[in-house]
C-alpha cells in the first residue's frame, strides 16, 4: 500500500513538472529549427548503441544523473533551462572530438599492421569505469620497452663488432656513430662505444657513453654502478672534477632500486668523502634501516659522527649491534670483533664520556673473549683483571684460578685497546692504572718492533706530556727516537719542553736544534729557542730566532685581483731601479742561484715600466673628472689605481715579518705594541729583546735609522696614500664595501704608513667614510675604536664615535650592544683609577686601568680630570638601551661636573620621563616631577639663547615632552611657540622644526576631533 501511494505521488509529480531533459529539447528545436542530438541523455542513454563504450562513461560522469533533481526545478526556470541547453551542445562537441580521435587510432592502427614504426607521442588516458577520483591523472607509468633495432642498425652494429674484434678502433667508432645518427636510443652503440674509448685510454669519454646508455635502461642498477666505477678511478688530481657524476649515477641507481644498498652505502660514502657529513649520517641512517646492525655502515656511521661533532648517534646504534650480536653471536657472519669494539670505544671518548669507554671496553672484551659469565669483574673498581698474570687476580674473591685459560685475559686484548683503557685512566686521574698498562706497551721498545708501535708511543708520551709526568712521557719519546725514521720535528720539541720542566736545559736546547734540522720552518723550535736564549741573557741569539719566528709567521699580504701587474717604473725618473724596488717574482728555487740582469729581464721590465706609466697618465688625466662624478671617468681610473695599488701591495718590503722589529730602532714601542696581527707574546718578547740591545726611542741623541726611504716608484708615500684612500672611497660608492674595507687594511698594514700617527689617522678617517657609505654600523663602531683608544681620554675622540653612530643610517644595536658597553665602562674605569688615591685604588678596583694611549716618549698617557664627553657618551649608550636607571647614575656625574649644561640636563630630564613609562616604575608622579624640573632648567637655559633655532629646539623639546605624557593641551601651547618663532625667522632657519610641531599640532586636533583646526594649520604649515 505504502509502495502504490508512493508510485502514484511519483507519476502525480512527473505530470505536474516536466522532464528537464525534454523541455531542454523543446527549447533547442524551436531555436534552431533542428532535432538535438539524444544521445546525451544519461537517462535513456543506450551502451551498446555507442562505437565505444567509455563515451557512455564519460557523458554519465560530466552529465549526471538529473533523476534525483528533476522534481525540484520547474519548466518555467529559464535559467535552468539555459544551463541544459549549454550542457547539451558541450556533450554534443565532446562525441564528435572523440569520433574523430578513435578515426585517428584506426588508422594508426592500420599502418602499424603495414610494418610502419609507431609514431611515439604523449596520449590522452582512456577513462575507466570504475576510476578513482582521487587518482586524476591515472596511474604511473614506466619507460616504454625498447624497440627491436631494424635490420639495417644490426647489420651495422655487426660490422662494428668486428671492427672492435680486430682492433680497428677507429673504423668501429666510425660506424658507431653513423647508428646513433639513426637512432640514438640503440644501447648496443653506446655501450660499444664506451669500451672503443676505454680501450683508447680516454676515461672522460668512457664515462659519458655509459651515462648516456645507462639512461637507456635507467632500471639496470649494476650499470649505474659501473658508471661510478669508471668515475671514481681517476686519480687524485682529477677525482674532484667526477664526483659530480658520481653523485648523479648513485642517485639514478637508488631511484631505480630504493632498497639499492650499495648505492645508497656508495652515495653516503662519497659525502663523507666531500665533507658533507650531515648528509653522510643521512644516509648511512637509511642503510642502517635496509641492512640493520651491518658493522661496515657502524663503522662509516662512526667516521662521520666523529667528524660531525655529534658522536651520540653513532654510540645509539652501536649499543643497539652490540646487543644483537651478543644474543646472536654464533649465527652471524662478519661476527661482531675487535675493531669494531675499538670503534665504539672512540666513539664514547670524543664524548669525553671516559668511564663509560672503560666499562664497556671491559665488558665487550670479556664477551669477545667468552668469558661473559664472570661478571663480577664489573664490580672491581681496577684492571687486575687485564694483567699479565694472577698476582692482583687472585686477591678478589670470586675468581676461579684455571676456570678460563690465561690467554683470556690479559694476554688476550690487543695492544692497542690496552693502550687505550690506560689513556682513559690517565684522563679519570687513575695514575696508577694507567701507568700498568703503559708498562706493556714499554716492553715491545726494542728498537725492531717500535716502529709497528711508534703511533701508540706518540700517543701515549703526548697524554703523559699534557698530564705534567713529563719524566714518564720522556721514556716513550726516547723510544721513538731510537729509530731514526721516526724522528719527528714535534716530537722534539716536545721531548725539549719535558726536559726543561724536570730541569735539564743541555738535552732540551739540543732537542729544540734537532727539531729545526728536521723541519726547517719549524715555528715553535725557534720560539722555544728564544726563550730559553732570553733566560740564558743571550740577548743577541733571542733576537735572531725571534725574527725567525716572526717570519715564519706573518701571512702573505691579502691580494684583491688575482692577475697583478709588475711595474717597476711610472715616470721617466724610475728608469733606475730604487732602493725599494722590488724583486723579480720568478725566483729560482736552487739555492745559491743567482740570475743576472740578461736581455729578456731587461725587455720584460722594460714592459712592466711602459704599462705603469700609462696607468699613471689615466689616472692623472681622469682625476678632476672622477671627482666630479664622471662614470666612465671613475672606472678609468679605479681600473689604472686598481693595478698601482696591486703592484704597491706586492712589494714585500713594505710588508716585512719582521715589521716592528726591524724598525725597533727607530719608532719606539708604540709601533710593537700597535702590531696586533703578530702573537702577542712574541711581540712582547721582541720588545723586550730589541730594548735590551740598545734600541732607542726617537727622541734619543742618536741620530735616526736613514735606511726608511720616502717614495717609491718615484712617487711620495703620501701621494700613494692618497691614491689607496681615493680608490678604496671610489669602491664603497660603487657598492664594494668589503673590497674598500680590505684596501684600507692594506694601507693600514703598510709599514710606511704605520709609523707615521697622521697617515694612521687618515686611514681611519677614510675607513670609517666607506662605513658610513655603507650604513655598516658593525664596522663603524669596531673602527672608531682606534681614536679612542690612540687618543684615549680625548673629548673629540669620544665625540667622534657619538657622531660616526648618529650618521650611519642603521638601526642601533652595535651601539649599545654587549661588547661596546664593556668597552666604554673600562675606559670610565680607566679614568677613574688615575683619580682615586692609592689607599683606595686596591678597594675598588679589582685591576689598574688600561691606558692605550702614549706620548712620544712611549710613556702611557693618564688623565688628570674626569671627562663629561666620555661619561654622557656612556651614559647614551645604556639609555638607548632602555636602561634608564643605570644611564642617570652617569648623567648625574656629569650634572656634578657642569650642572649648566644644556644637553646634561635635558638628558637626565628625559631619562626620568622614559623611566616613569614603564610598567613597573615606582612612584611614577615622583619620577615624573623628577624629569619636568630638569627639563625647565634645560628650558630656561635654552630660551635665552639669541639663535632662534635654539629657541625653537626648546620650545619643541617641552612640548614633545608633554606630548609623550598625554598632556596635549599643555604640550599646543609650546608647539605654537615653535611655529611663531619660524614666522619671526622667516627664511633664515637653517635647521627648522616648524614641520615637527605643526604636524603633531594638526595630529593633535584631528584626534580630538577638530578637523577645522586641523585643516588650517596644514594648509598653512605642511602645504610645499
Amino acid at each position: 500500500m505504502h509502495r502504490q501511494g508512493l508510485q502514484a505521488k511519483q507519476s502525480h509529480a512527473q505530470s505536474m513538472y516536466p522532464d528537464p531533459e525534454a523541455s531542454a529539447a523543446q527549447v533547442y528545436s524551436s531555436v534552431t529549427g533542428e532535432q538535438p542530438n539524444n544521445s546525451y541523455d544519461a537517462t535513456t542513454y543506450d551502451r551498446e548503441d555507442t562505437a565505444d563504450s567509455a563515451d557512455h562513461d564519460f557523458l554519465r560522469d560530466t552529465g549526471g544523473n538529473f533523476e534525483q533533481d528533476e522534481q525540484e526545478f520547474s519548466d518555467a526556470d529559464s535559467d535552468y533551462l539555459d544551463l541544459q541547453n549549454d550542457i547539451a551542445k558541450f556533450k554534443d562537441s565532446v562525441l564528435k572530438f572523440r569520433a574523430t580521435q578513435r578515426g585517428q587510432d584506426d588508422a594508426s592502427q592500420e599502418g602499424r599492421a603495414e610494418g610502419h614504426p609507431p609514431r611515439r607521442g604523449r596520449g590522452r588516458r582512456g577513462r575507466g569505469v570504475n576510476r578513482s577520483r582521487g587518482n586524476i591523472r591515472g596511474t604511473i607509468r614506466g619507460p616504454n620497452k625498447a624497440a627491436e633495432p631494424t635490420g639495417d642498425i644490426k647489420l651495422r652494429l655487426s660490422m662494428a663488432y668486428a671492427a672492435f674484434m680486430n682492433q680497428k678502433y677507429e673504423e668501429a667508432r666510425d660506424v658507431l656513430e653513423e647508428i646513433i645518427r639513426i637512432n640514438a636510443e640503440t644501447h648496443e652503440a653506446w655501450m660499444l662505444l664506451a669500451s672503443i674509448f676505454k680501450e683508447l685510454g680516454d676515461t672522460d669519454n668512457t664515462l659519458k657513453a655509459m651515462i648516456i646508455a645507462s639512461s637507456l635502461r635507467p632500471k639496470d642498477v649494476s650499470a649505474w654502478l659501473h658508471c661510478v666505477d669508471i668515475a671514481l678511478e681517476k686519480s687524485v688530481e682529477d677525482r674532484a672534477g667526477y664526483v659530480r657524476s658520481a653523485h648523479h649515477c648513485y642517485s639514478s641507481a637508488i631511484r631505480a632500486n630504493p632498497k639499492s644498498i650499495e648505492a645508497r652505502m656508495g652515495k653516503a660514502s662519497l659525502h663523507l668523502e666531500e665533507g658533507n657529513t650531515g648528509r653522510a649520517i643521512s644516509g648511512f641512517e637509511m642503510v642502517l634501516k635496509l641492512s640493520p646492525h651491518n658493522l661496515e655502515v657502524l663503522r662509516r656511521l662512526a667516521e662521520a659522527c666523529i667528524e660531525h661533532g655529534t658522536p651520540e648517534k653513532a654510540k645509539t646504534a652501536y649499543q643497539e649491534g652490540i646487543k644483537y650480536y651478543r644474543e646472536c653471536f654464533n649465527n652471524v657472519d662478519p661476527p661482531f670483533g675487535w675493531s669494531d669494539l675499538n670503534v665504539y670505544v672512540e666513539l664514547l671518548a670524543c664524548s669525553e664520556q671516559y668511564h663509560d669507554a672503560i666499562r664497556e671496553l671491559k665488558d665487550t672484551s670479556r664477551w669477545l673473549l667468552g668469558r661473559e659469565t664472570e661478571k663480577f669483574w664489573s664490580r672491581t673498581d681496577d684492571d687486575r683483571e687485564w694483567d699479565s698474570d694472577d698476582v692482583r687476580r687472585i686477591s678478589c674473591a670470586d675468581y676461579v684460578v684455571g676456570a678460563f685459560p690465561l690467554s683470556t685475559y690479559g694476554p688476550g686484548m690487543p695492544l692497542e685497546l690496552r693502550v687505550k683503557l690506560g689513556l682513559y685512566r690517565l684522563y679519570v686521574g687513575h695514575v696508577e692504572e694507567a701507568m700498568i698498562h703503559f708498562q706493556y706497551l714499554k716492553s715491545f721498545s726494542e728498537a725492531n718492533t717500535i716502529p709497528d708501535y711508534a703511533d701508540m708511543f706518540r700517543e701515549v708520551a703526548d697524554a703523559l706530556n699534557q698530564a705534567a709526568f713529563h719524566k714518564q712521557a720522556l721514556d716513550f719519546y726516547e723510544a721513538i727516537q731510537k729509530v731514526p725514521e721516526l724522528a719527528v720535528a714535534s716530537a722534539c720539541v716536545a721531548m725539549g719542553s719535558c726536559y726543561l720542566r724536570i730541569g735539564v736545559p743541555e738535552k732540551a736546547e739540543a732537542c729544540f736544534q734537532t727539531a729545526i734540522q728536521l723541519e726547517e720552518d719549524n715555528f715553535e723550535a725557534r720560539v722555544q729557542l728564544a726563550k730559553f736564549y732570553e733566560g740564558l741573557n743571550q740577548q743577541e741569539r733571542a733576537f735572531g730566532y725571534v725574527n725567525e719566528a716572526i717570519s715564519l709567521k706573518r701571512p702573505p699580504p691579502i691580494r684583491l685581483h688575482r692577475q697583478q701587474t709588475d711595474v717597476d717604473n711610472i715616470s721617466s725618473s724610475l728608469e733606475q731601479p730604487t732602493k725599494m724596488s722590488r724583486k723579480p717574482r720568478q725566483r729560482s728555487h736552487v739555492k745559491g742561484h743567482k740570475r743576472s740582469r740578461s736581455a729578456e729581464w731587461k725587455t720584460e721590465e722594460a714592459y712592466r715600466a711602459e704599462n705603469l706609466q700609462r696607468h699613471y697618465t689615466t689616472m692623472v688625466v681622469e682625476h678632476d673628472k672622477m671627482k666630479l662624478g664622471d662614470e666612465s671617468s671613475s672606472r678609468a681610473w679605479m681600473i689604472s689605481a686598481s693595478h698601482l695599488i696591486d703592484d704597491f701591495r706586492g712589494c714585500k718590503t713594505f710588508y716585512p715579518w719582521d715589521k716592528y722589529v726591524h724598525f725597533m730602532g727607530y719608532s719606539g714601542s708604540d709601533l710593537v705594541q700597535a702590531q696586533a696581527t703578530l702573537d702577542t707574546d712574541l711581540a712582547a718578547m721582541a720588545n723586550r729583546i730589541s730594548q735590551s740591545l740598545g734600541a732607542e726611542h726617537p727622541d734619543s741623541s742618536k741620530a735616526p735609522a736613514t735606511g726608511i726611504p720616502t717614495d717609491y716608484r718615484g712617487m711620495p708615500f703620501s701621494t700613494w696614500l692618497d691614491i689607496f684612500l681615493e680608490y678604496a672611497v671610489c669602491l664603497a660608492r660603487s657598492g664594494s664595501f668589503r673590497e674598500s674595507y680590505e684596501i684600507c687594511e692594506a694601507a693600514k698594514d703598510a709599514i710606511v704608513f704605520y709609523q707615521s700617527r697622521e697617515d694612521m689617522f687618515l686611514i681611519h678617517i677614510c675607513w670609517c667614510t666607506c662605513a658610513l657609505i655603507a650604513s655598516d654600523e658593525e664596522t663603524c663602531v669596531t673602527v672608531a675604536r682606534f681614536f679612542m683608544k690612540d687618543y684615549q681620554f680625548t673629548t673629540d675622540s669620544y665625540r667622534m664615535f657619538g657622531a660616526l653612530n648618529r650618521l650611519c643610517q642603521s638601526p642601533t644595536s652595535w651601539y649599545n650592544s654587549g661588547p661596546t658597553q664593556k668597552y666604554m665602562l673600562r675606559q670610565i674605569k680607566a679614568m677613574d683609577f688615575s683619580l682615586t688615591d692609592r689607599s683606595n685604588q686596591g678597594k675598588y678596583f679589582a685591576e689598574k686601568g688600561s691606558y692605550s694611549a702614549q706620548d712620544q716618549h712611549g710613556q702611557a698617557i693618564v688623565n688628570v680630570d674626569m671627562d663629561v664627553s666620555l661619561l654622557m657618551l656612556y651614559g647614551f649608550i645604556l639609555y638607548s638601551g632602555t636602561s634608564y636607571a643605570y644611564a642617570l647614575n652617569y648623567f648625574y656625574r656629569a650634572y656634578a661636573l657642569d650642572s649648566s649644561s644644556s644637553i646634561v640636563n635635558l638628558s637626565i630630564g628625559l631619562a626620568y620621563l622614559h623611566l616613569s613609562l614603564k610598567r613597573q616604575a615606582d612612584n611614577r608622579q615622583h619620577i615624573i616631577s623628577q624629569g619636568l624640573l630638569f627639563m625647565f632648567r634645560y628650558y630656561n637655559n635654552r630660551k635665552q639663547s639669541e639663535r632662534i633655532q635654539e629657541r625653537q629646539e626648546a620650545h619643541y623639546n617641552i612640548a614633545r615632552a608633554y606630548h609623550m605624557l598625554g598632556l596635549t593641551n599643555l604640550a599646543i601651547a609650546y608647539y605654537i611657540l615653535v611655529l611663531s618663532e619660524a614666522e619671526q625667522a622667516g627664511s633664515m632657519l637653517e635647521e627648522n622644526v616648524t614641520t615637527d610641531a605643526a604636524y603633531n599640532i594638526q595630529s593633535i586636533y584631528a584626534a580630538t576631533g577638530n578637523y577645522t583646526l586641523a585643516r588650517a594649520v596644514a594648509e598653512k604649515w605642511l602645504v610645499l
